[in-house]
């Protein structure tokens, strides 16, 4: 493993640096790194989930999931 020892943090360094990974991860983070993507994705899942048949439905969440996956 290749990390930088630096020791035992305290509890308060232990905590921001928690904060900060924490801030970094989850769809808030992503929307703001790709507005474009994010709102490209919004539109097109709106459009197939607001039919009515179930394979929309599954469509919309499988194009969804594939999106997330292949853009980061």
């Amino acid at each position: 493993m290749d990390r930088n020892s630096t020791g035992p943090l305290s509890p308060e360094a232990a905590k921001e640096r928690l904060r900060s990974v924490a801030d970094s991860m989850g769809p808030v983070s992503w929307i703001r790194e790709k507005p474009r993507e994010s709102i490209g994705m919004a539109l097109v899942a709106g459009l197939l989930a607001g039919k009515t048949s179930k394979s929309n439905e599954i469509l919309a969440n499988t194009l969804i999931s594939l999106l997330l996956n292949t853009s980061r």
